[in-house]
């Protein structure tokens, strides 16, 4: 406070100093940020680069580094693949985002353009399911198989088909029963349900969304049980 009391009006080189190390950090941080939602759907470095080409055996890099500062970069492990690409994108190694992509290489790839690599949203795959029961009317302790076919293929295979059995009691629908059935390689599905009480029934056939995968989709079918 003596400082800036004996020059009255005038900033001493200490405030200056400070106020533009302040400016510098807002700015740099202001760049990290930029690319970070490009960032998060990177593919690992190890993806496309193996280590003996350009993560280990890369002369900057041992450099720049040395052998024992490996977590430097490497966030999981110590091969290619546990290098993240926010690592990578700094003002102090490949530079940001737009630079990185823009090299001739990653041009040349598509890196940039590529729908689930860099920085490119992927293609969100629309979900569409069918589904069938049989027989639409049976007896009690008898089975009911409920089957269909989910795509498109490849995007849904694998994904989880939830099942849900109800009964109408009066004006609501009543949980029998629930279960879960995997779409396979080819698309199909199928659950089976043991009916347990007479009346009127339906079955709903659901796939949630997956981010950035496919889209939701919901069927519900009605059957008997006499």
């Amino acid at each position: 406070m003596g400082i800036v009391h004996a020059h009255r009006g005038r900033l001493t080189p200490a405030v200056i100093l400070a106020v533009l190390m302040t400016l510098a950090v807002v700015v740099t941080l202001g760049l990290v940020a930029a690319p970070a939602s490009a960032q998060a759907s990177f593919k690992t470095c190890g993806a496309c680069h193996t280590s003996a080409e350009s993560h280990s055996g890369s002369p900057a890099h041992i450099a720049a580094f040395g052998a024992a500062q490996c977590s430097t970069c490497h966030v999981n492990g110590t091969t290619a693949d546990g290098v993240v690409a926010a690592a990578c994108a700094s003002a102090a190694c490949h530079g940001s985002t737009d630079a990185i992509l823009g090299t001739t290489q990653h041009v040349a790839n598509g890196c940039g353009t590529t729908p689930g690599c860099h920085g490119v949203a992927p293609v969100v795959a629309k979900t569409t399911l069918t589904l069938k029961a049989s027989p639409t009317s049976v007896k009690v302790k008898k089975s009911i198989k409920f089957s269909g076919a989910a795509g498109p293929l490849p995007a849904l295979a694998g994904a989880k088909v939830s099942m849900k059995v109800e009964r109408k009691v009066g004006k609501k629908w009543v949980k029998m029963k629930t279960g879960t059935a995997t779409v396979k390689a080819t698309g199909a599905y199928s659950w089976t349900y043991k009916a347990t009480k007479k009346g009127s029934h339906r079955v709903t056939a659901s796939i949630a969304k997956k981010a950035n995968a496919y889209t939701a989709k919901k069927l519900v079918k009605s059957f008997k049980v006499k």
